[in-house]
């Protein structure tokens, strides 16, 4: 059945679940982003398991806001070697984060080789860039990525907690931030957000907030602070914004998404609401009878399968009006519709 987030004037309305757990074609492995195309294609970027065989970028799209299938997979690239096969190696170690720029090319970003892969659409490796250090321009820890309007990539080192703004070549153009806990400083940033001002937001992992600054780097604003109450945070991995200005934080250890109006004030949080199989896990019980008799004897099956476990990403796809977050150890997306002119039901009528 599906179910309503509602705060003042709009609702977030549970819509389908998309994915499976597979080391190749129509399954994801431990997602941590998704870059949605307005056409409804999506780049899922697959961070893999512990030896990383099975990290890549999956090409797929997650069907109509209807919820009435039309998951298709259209291919997977980011890997070395032949395609499919268990030693095949990757182009990634740890992948981290995704984005496309205005001609439909993927960037990704890689957390240990501090070094940006740019693929077209159909998944040919174009371009690498990168250097590893603590100067400027240099990466350590590349985690998020984000566009701004001037097609400028914005990437954020993690480790030596910078947002550094380059083009899309890898020429660095500048860059702003301070290591620590004081109020305008970050501490192991992870994802980045823009909105349509400009103005950046970034998940301050390691103080458990985050910071909005302008694109020349003046601190703004901050959102949340450490803990598991309405509008705290506990290590977020990821932030991003939709067309009204409100705001979505994947609050991974929480292991919910808190959602904020532009001016930090708590709305409502989603917990999950996948209470049924996706089209993708369907055709594995299908071809498993043991796996559907397992199932059945799990006690709180409904609950286990509706929550969210450790997101590491949310992603507001503008275009088309929806909230996709990577429920990443359920290998899984959740996808939701935000009603933007919601009412409230008059019950005195």
């Amino acid at each position: 059945m599906p179910q309503n987030t509602v705060a003042s004037g709009r609702a977030w309305l549970y819509v389908k679940n998309v994915g499976r757990q597979g080391q190749v074609g129509m399954g994801f492995s431990q997602p941590v982003g998704v870059a949605a195309l307005p056409d409804g294609v999506m780049y899922v970027a697959n961070r893999g398991g512990e030896q990383n065989p099975s990290a890549r970028i999956t090409k797929c799209t997650v069907g109509n806001l209807d919820g009435k299938g039309g998951e298709e997979f259209l291919g997977e690239f980011g890997r070395e070697g032949i395609a499919y096969q268990a030693n095949s190696g990757s182009l990634f170690m740890w992948i981290t984060g995704i984005t496309t720029d205005a001609e439909g090319n993927v960037y990704a970003s890689d957390e240990w080789k501090n070094q940006i892969s740019v693929f077209d659409a159909d998944g040919n490796l174009l371009k690498q860039w990168g250097e590893s250090g603590d100067g400027e321009g240099q990466l350590n820890g590349a985690a998020g990525l984000a566009f701004d309007a001037d097609q400028n990539l914005w990437v954020v080192s993690a480790r030596t907690s910078r947002i550094q703004k380059f083009s899309k070549d890898g020429d660095f153009l500048g860059g702003f931030g301070v290591k620590g806990d004081g109020a305008e400083d970050l501490e192991m940033p992870s994802g980045i957000g823009i909105d349509n001002s400009g103005d950046l937001y970034i998940a301050d992992w390691g103080n458990h907030r985050v910071q909005k600054y302008t694109a020349g780097g003046t601190h703004l604003r901050t959102f949340g602070s450490r803990g598991s109450r309405s509008g705290e945070l506990n290590h977020p991995l990821d932030v991003d914004i939709d067309n009204d200005g409100d705001v979505y934080v994947a609050d991974w250890l929480n292991e919910r998404i808190v959602i904020y109006d532009a001016d930090a004030r708590p709305l409502a949080y989603l917990e999950g609401d996948a209470t049924e199989v996706s089209e993708w896990g369907d055709l594995s019980l299908n071809a498993n009878p043991d796996m559907v008799k397992a199932r059945r004897r799990v006690p709180d099956l409904e609950q286990q399968q509706r929550t969210f476990r450790m997101p590491m990403s949310c992603t507001f796809d503008r275009a088309n009006n929806r909230l996709i977050v990577s429920d990443t150890l359920r290998s899984r997306l959740q996808i939701y519709e935000k009603d933007d002119s919601y009412l409230d039901p008059q019950f005195n009528l």
